[in-house]
């Protein structure tokens, strides 16, 4: 198994500074999904000027299908490209559409025990408020939060799950650093590296 931390969860959680924190404490790279994800979309055809047609034409909503057609390999690609890292995958990075999405995101996570999702409260309704209060968002207008909100994909991949809602970065990160899994793979080989 791999011991990569990967931060998932939709859109507004606080992914990116908590992998930010968790790679300080930790004193490892972050790898953040969306600096990446388009590089290696583009190995496999994608093309950034139909994707804002699509936008302009049809609307956000088809703009993101179409993305998520290069969902998996970007995925895959990303977990070959680095290792020894905290990734931030991006709010959708992990949320497949069809069957054969959704089993490429299952197999190019499968060997990874460190994947955590990070989502404000056990309550979906509660949750997607928090975000758009958050995030300062008028809910008709965006429909894709509510996608990633309700969408299962997040909690099928992950391991571990974290609750985010009132509670810091730094209660989070040490949330995160406390899973077992995590505590053994990295805190106590970071602990041994220097005491020696």
């Amino acid at each position: 198994m791999r011991n990569e931390i990967i931060l998932i969860g939709p859109v507004g959680v606080g992914k990116t500074a908590l992998g930010k924190l968790l790679a300080e404490k930790l004193g490892i790279p972050k790898v953040s999904m969306d600096d990446v994800l388009f590089n290696y979309f583009r190995e496999v055809g994608f093309d950034e000027n139909h994707w804002k047609l699509i936008s302009e034409k049809l609307g956000r909503s088809a703009a993101y299908r179409y993305l998520k057609v290069f969902g998996s390999y970007g995925v895959k690609r990303i977990l070959e490209d680095h290792q020894d890292c905290v990734f931030d995958f991006g709010g959708g990075g992990v949320t497949g559409e069809f069957p054969d999405e959704n089993a490429g995101m299952k197999s190019a996570l499968a060997d990874f025990e460190n994947v955590v999702f990070l989502f404000p409260s056990s309550d979906k309704r509660e949750s997607l408020q928090y975000l758009y209060d958050r995030m300062k968002i008028n809910p008709p207008g965006w429909t894709i939060l509510e996608h990633l909100v309700f969408q299962p994909m997040h909690e099928e991949l992950a391991r571990h799950k974290v609750f985010v809602k009132d509670k810091t970065p730094e209660q989070i990160c040490l949330e995160v650093l406390n899973i077992p899994t995590i505590k053994k793979a990295w805190m106590d080989s970071k602990h041994k590296e220097v005491s020696h």
